[in-house]
């Protein structure tokens, strides 16, 4: 910011007036302080975090290494577009001394999910369809959708659907539904029993998918599952690419994210992280198969909902897109008011008789198109300001983004197992614990 010195123009004005009282000219005024413009400094944005609590978390983030739960923990903090704190733990590998760095390539799983809404957005803007479209308009497998009612005698029940879900139903994942995430309930083990990520192509995961009764009827709550896996099949009907395709060309060759994608060129593989799990009986083991090379000949299908793999540096550049409205740079993806529909939270399902919220990730958490929203600071316990938004992948992968406080966070690890290692929680209780702020949450 430039700021001129007050103080020079105000004696300059003097002089002027002197002069002229006295009849005389004001002539060269060789005697009057120049005036003269500074830039201010911009202040420093890790002068805005307590360090010692920077250092608690980077202890908490080094020691799941140190205890032999994962081969490597990578992390950012980023405020005011400046890297305030970070840390690299750990080895690429098991059996190599190859540190990690922000190049280094994570599979992100879930992280892969906003992501793919902010393809299927791009195509939004464009005019291709109306978030209150049908999916059938792309998804005519679906036409046919039944509400899962119970089981009797060892047979389903299942009653019509109330309406054909529609597209902002899919990307709040509110359509109603399963995923095979290893939920007990009857759709979600169908997802298992059926095999449905084993699907050799788009066409027959759609297809599966449409067998397999909804949880929920459409638009009555709020499901986490195979969503953004059909918004990915979507994207590839309404442009007739493949979503490795679509993508690269319209996200990550704008964004500068060379190292993220589905698949994983041999000449990248000594930048990629092993795959490891982790349990107290068995301690930490690298998991078998094709998992861990993700070679081409190796994915038969390109996942919206968990394909992707990419990088600390990648991951800032999408992260910082969506923070600052739809663009980096002179490179602008999506406008900001559907950046901001995004990233607010959809979710308004409330139990009749208490009128308090139903349906949600977690308590103080709503969601909107493809991420979790903070909309209760005190209800979360994450200490993030409402408004905040962030998801996470099934390998302990992580980010958020804080547009109060013009922050990101990044983090990356890889333990696939029963007993996941989530460092999210932790990570942000430490970081809004260390921060400086004015930012006081009222009580809902």
């Amino acid at each position: 910011m430039l700021q001129r010195l007050a103080w020079a123009k105000s004696a300059a004005f003097s002089v002027l007036i002197l002069a002229a009282a006295c009849g005389q000219p004001a002539g060269n005024l060789a005697d009057t302080p120049e005036i003269v413009e500074t830039e201010a400094a911009a202040p420093d944005p890790a002068k805005s975090f307590t360090p010692s609590i920077l250092a608690m978390l980077d202890e908490e983030m080094a020691a799941v290494v140190r205890e032999n739960k994962v081969a490597s923990l990578s992390y950012v903090l980023i405020k005011d577009g400046q890297r305030v704190a970070s840390g690299f733990h750990g080895t690429r590998t098991l059996d190599t001394a190859d540190p990690v760095d922000d190049r280094t390539i994570y599979r992100i799983y879930s992280m892969t999910k906003p992501v793919t809404a902010v393809g299927l957005l791009m195509l939004y803007e464009e005019g291709k369809f109306s978030l209150d479209d049908p999916i059938t308009k792309f998804l005519p497998e679906m036409s046919k959708l039944e509400v899962f009612d119970g089981l009797s005698a060892g047979s389903v029940r299942t009653r019509p659907v109330n309406h054909v879900p529609t597209m902002r139903e899919l990307l709040l994942h509110t359509a109603g539904f399963g995923y095979g995430d290893g939920r007990p309930d009857y759709v979600s083990q169908q997802f298992l029993t059926r095999q449905i990520d084993s699907a050799a192509s788009s066409d027959e995961l759609v297809e599966k998918v449409a067998r397999i009764p909804l949880k929920y009827q459409p638009g009555e709550a709020w499901s986490y599952s195979i969503a953004s896996d059909l918004q990915g099949v979507i994207i590839e009907r309404i442009t007739g690419q493949s979503l490795q395709q679509y993508l690269e060309e319209r996200i990550f060759a704008p964004l500068d994210m060379a190292d993220t994608g589905f698949t994983v060129d041999e000449g990248d593989s000594s930048r990629l992280a092993i795959l490891t799990s982790w349990t107290p009986e068995a301690g930490m083991q690298p998991l078998p198969g094709p998992i861990q090379t993700l070679r081409a000949a190796e994915v038969a299908r390109y996942s919206g909902g968990h394909g992707l793999v990419s990088t600390i540096a990648d991951y800032e550049r999408f992260a910082a897109m969506l923070l600052n409205g739809g663009s980096l740079g002179d490179v602008r993806l999506l406008k900001p008011e559907t950046v901001s529909m995004m990233v607010t939270n959809g979710l308004a399902f409330v139990d009749a008789n208490t009128r308090l919220p139903l349906y949600r990730p977690s308590a103080g958490i709503g969601y909107g198109f493809g991420v979790g929203v903070v909309d209760d600071t005190i209800a979360s316990g994450l200490g993030a300001p409402e408004g905040s938004f962030f998801w996470d992948g099934a390998t302990g992968t992580w980010f958020w983004v804080d547009p109060r406080h013009d922050l990101i966070f990044i983090g990356m690890l890889q333990n696939m197992s029963s007993s996941p290692i989530l460092m999210r929680r932790a990570a942000m209780q430490r970081v809004y614990h260390a921060l400086i702020t004015d930012y006081f949450p009222t009580p809902h």
